[in-house]
């Protein structure tokens, strides 16, 4: 399958069907959805804990301190080539101003098909499960030409089971 962001609307999509409005594929030469202009360059996560700092850090945590997941936060980075007619910087502007759920998604509606970290990040929206857009950096540089570097930031919301 090919490296890309997604977007669904109702519980019977799929990547397949996903139209140039919902999907970015990266990293192609042949015409893809939108437009065959998307290279991913590093995606890349953090997580972090939501954690109660103990004013004395020698003491043993307890579980009140020690808590669980607090966010996986993806971030996305690559460049658009072709920067008059590249059609990704509108679908990430659009993405941003609707909704980041939907009916039939209510704990993200945006999915990741990323090959990094062994697919690690690659996750499919369901029901219980999702990735939220929720900040994304665009620009439009004059060197080199034609190139629209940009930074997608995702988290993951819902559930979560361990890697084997």
């Amino acid at each position: 399958m090919t490296e890309s962001i997604f977007r669904f609307e109702n519980s019977g999509d799929t990547i397949a069907n996903r139209t140039a409005a919902d999907l970015i594929e990266f990293n192609l030469k042949t015409s893809t959805k939108p437009d065959g202009t998307a290279r991913l360059v590093s995606p890349s996560f953090r997580m972090n804990r939501d954690i109660n700092f103990h004013p004395n850090p020698r003491k043993t945590g307890d579980p009140i301190q020690d808590s669980l997941l607090g966010v996986l936060d993806v971030e996305v980075a690559g460049y658009f080539v072709d920067n008059l007619n590249t059609l990704g910087p509108k679908n990430l502007f659009n993405w941003m101003i609707q909704d980041g759920t939907s009916d039939d998604f209510s704990f993200g509606r945006f999915g990741l098909d990323l090959t990094s970290f062994d697919g690690l990040l690659s996750l499919t929206p369901t029901t219980t499960v999702g990735y939220i857009l929720y900040d994304i950096d665009v620009e439009d540089i004059e060197d080199p030409r034609g190139q629209v570097p940009f930074v997608a930031r995702f988290y993951r919301n819902g559930e979560y089971t361990v890697v084997p």
